[in-house]
């Protein structure tokens, strides 16, 4: 078979040389595959097995089951197939044999046609799979409220604003980059014992005697005019439950409540206080603490219900349980009509509480929400540096996001808004504006074209900084991968590290720092990458403020030289003059994008993200909210689902409301699919 293709190959004259080597490789690759393993298997997985010998030969010393550099085991990767359910790994597998970064010096090399035949090929099994023989649209997994959302579900249970998730542990961030995501949110005992001791004081602070509107949406019938106390007690509780599960209550589940609420009675509390009693218990329930969705006994993908619809809706939406109207759709069954869906969404992005979408969805994707707990400074040394200007820096950025949305605005407003939100304090500190009174947060226009979007936003710019000195390294990374979702691979050990000889040297940028430590050639392959376009955003401090010269301040020996003086005062050993003069050295916020396209500093950055890299920026921000949505991670076969609704936005210019609309519209929403033993590997 081998040598009919090679004769094949040797007849076609007309065949582009590249392509004659490459298949020529290809065959002899095939004959290699008899000594590799089962040829019967390579016929079976015809997607890329002329590859995988040579995946053994050239990648197993670093990346086998037995060393796993990196964390990457490809001998695991090429028994999952198709080679897209691991489409990151394996594009920065295709990125490191392109560049010539792998093998490593000192390990066997490939041949200049072995190389780029293994990148093609590889390239070809991830760049041009066919998506559109893949028909699964995920499964929505059981997993728990988050702390957002079950103080906002309380919240609009009983009518009432509560925060008492204040005092629970951290939430834990899933591989999506959300706290919703679906791996994480487990129902742990040490938490559960936590969910015991709210339940009692949610009741008690929300139905209180004063509380006239809770008790009114809680307590809907009273006992009197022909209605006996355990008929009241059951109109209340069914209603509460079809709220609190946000679907109907079986029978068995309702005259559970009711026998719960006579065994409180026969115990000797009054009426009232037993449905209390009966509320607590089913604000302890798994079926109001989990989101709990229904399989069938199909193999095949099936709608979701109207109930499980609107939930979906509400927590992608509001980060909390369905309102009245969604409960009402759902009741009549006509929640999956087109026209229905898209009424809602735009009801409820006009609804405040979508303002969840800035305050969750933005703050969590963007990191903002760190700002104020990981993110501050020493108030001691830096009294400028307040809780409530880190509160504006963080509304701000969240303020701007939703404008976005509600504006209908396009995409690439992200980065090149003309306007921001600020407050007297955010204003005067870190804007140097004048003008500008009051706490209260207000839209302002942008004159300086450096500013407007993300990355002229206090919050972003403190977020990618090292406390109180500049990271191009940080703010370059920050745009590859939480802006345009490319990643730079991670780093090789120890090259993260500045020499001490280099940090230590004084009177130098950080740029000059970094360039000298990017002259090591492992270290080069991707700093060339990163610092290039954090060093356009060098204009802006570590938290943001304009400058346009570095400050340096160093020891000198003579008064004459100083322009600065300190006395160093230790009573019992000395008294000491020290000197200082300060240097200003103007920045360089020339950088280029890793395709080399060219900047000058923010404003060129901007312009140069959003000629070339729009496309990134676009699928970043679909993939995101999403994820987002869906409460998991995105799989590949999700990568339908994504494409369409890009092809929908750029039919309307990329618009917010089109993303929100499309993504609610879209397959894995709608649908789910029993989970398989295939699905989960």
């Amino acid at each position: 078979m081998v040598n009919v293709l090679v004769v094949y190959l040797f007849r076609d004259q007309t065949m582009g040389r590249r392509r004659f080597r490459r298949l020529q490789i290809s065959a002899l690759l095939l004959l290699a595959s008899f000594a590799w393993g089962s040829f019967a298997w390579a016929q079976q997985n015809v997607e890329t097995p002329e590859i995988f010998p040579l995946v053994e030969e050239f990648c197993y010393r670093c990346h086998g089951s037995q060393t796993q550099t990196a964390g990457i085991n490809l001998s695991a990767l090429v028994t999952q197939l198709p080679l897209v359910k691991n489409r990151d790994t394996w594009n920065r597998v295709i990125d490191a044999l392109e560049i010539g970064k792998m093998p490593p010096a000192g390990a066997p090399q490939p041949s200049d046609e072995i190389r780029e035949t293994m990148v093609s090929v590889l390239g070809d099994a991830i760049h041009d799979f066919d998506y559109s023989t893949i028909d699964n649209p995920g499964f929505e997994r059981m997993r728990r409220l988050t702390h957002e959302e079950f103080d906002n579900t309380v919240g609009d249970l009983f009518g009432v604003d509560l925060n008492v998730t204040d005092r629970f542990p951290s939430e834990l961030i899933g591989a999506s980059g959300f706290e919703n995501s679906s791996n994480t949110l487990f129902l742990q005992p040490s938490l559960m014992e936590r969910y015991i001791a709210v339940a009692e004081r949610i009741v008690e602070l929300a139905l209180t005697e004063e509380a006239t509107a809770a008790r009114s949406l809680i307590f809907v019938a009273t006992p009197g005019n022909g209605l006996s106390e355990h008929e009241a007690a059951e109109i209340v509780l069914r209603r509460f439950l079809a709220r609190a599960f946000r679907r109907p209550p079986t029978e068995a589940e309702v005259i559970q409540a009711g026998d719960q609420y006579a065994f409180a009675r026969r115990s000797g509390l009054d009426h009232e206080n037993s449905v209390e009693q009966v509320l607590q218990s089913v604000l302890i329930s798994p079926k109001f603490l989990l989101h709990v969705e229904a399989g069938n006994s199909s193999d095949d993908p099936f709608l979701v219900s109207d109930w499980e619809l609107a939930s979906r809706l509400s927590y992608f939406l509001w980060a909390s349980m369905p309102d009245q109207e969604l409960f009402g759709l759902a009741e009549r069954g006509v929640l999956h009509d087109q026209n229905v869906l898209r009424n809602q969404v735009e009801r409820m992005l006009a609804d405040e509480k979508a303002d969840t979408l800035g305050t969750v969805f933005a703050a969590q994707w963007l990191g903002f929400h760190h700002v104020g707990t990981r993110i501050w400074l020493d108030p001691i040394d830096n009294p400028w540096c307040t809780a409530s200007l880190m509160t504006a820096m963080r509304d701000e950025s969240s303020l701007f996001f939703l404008s976005l949305l509600r504006e209908n605005q396009p995409i690439r407003r992200l980065l090149d808004a003309d306007y921001t939100y600020v407050n007297e304090e955010l204003a005067t500190t870190l804007y140097g504006m004048s003008g500008i009174e009051g706490d209260y947060m207000r839209r302002v226009r942008l004159d300086d074209r450096s500013r407007g979007g993300l990355i002229g936003q206090p919050s972003i710019l403190a977020l990618t900084s090292n406390y109180t000195d500049t990271s191009p390294v940080k703010r370059g990374n920050y745009i590859l991968d939480t802006l345009l979702g490319t990643p730079p691979p991670p780093p090789p050990p120890n090259a993260g590290v500045l020499s001490d000889e280099v940090a230590d040297l004084e009177g130098l940028s950080f740029r000059e720092k970094l360039e000298m430590h990017s002259t090591n050639d492992t270290c080069r392959v991707c700093h060339s990458k990163i610092d290039p376009i954090g060093f356009g955003l060098e204009n802006f401090d570590y938290f943001g403020r304009w400058r346009d010269s570095y400050h340096f301040r160093t020891r000198v020996e003579t008064e004459e030289e100083a322009d600065e003086i300190r006395i160093v005062d230790d009573t019992n050993v000395f008294s000491e003059k020290r000197y200082y003069k300060n240097v200003y050295r103007e920045i360089n916020a020339v950088g280029g994008l890793p395709d080399g396209t060219a900047f000058d500093g923010p404003a060129g950055l901007k312009e140069a993200l959003l000629e070339t890299r729009h496309d990134d920026l676009v699928r970043q921000v679909v993939s995101k909210m999403l994820t987002y949505a869906l409460g998991r991670q995105l799989e590949y076969y999700d990568e339908s689902a994504v494409r369409a609704i890009i092809t929908a936005l750029e039919a309307d210019d990329y618009r917010f409301q089109t993303l929100l609309q499309e993504i609610v519209a879209s397959y894995p929403f709608l649908y789910k699919k029993n989970p398989t033993e295939e699905s989960e590997q």
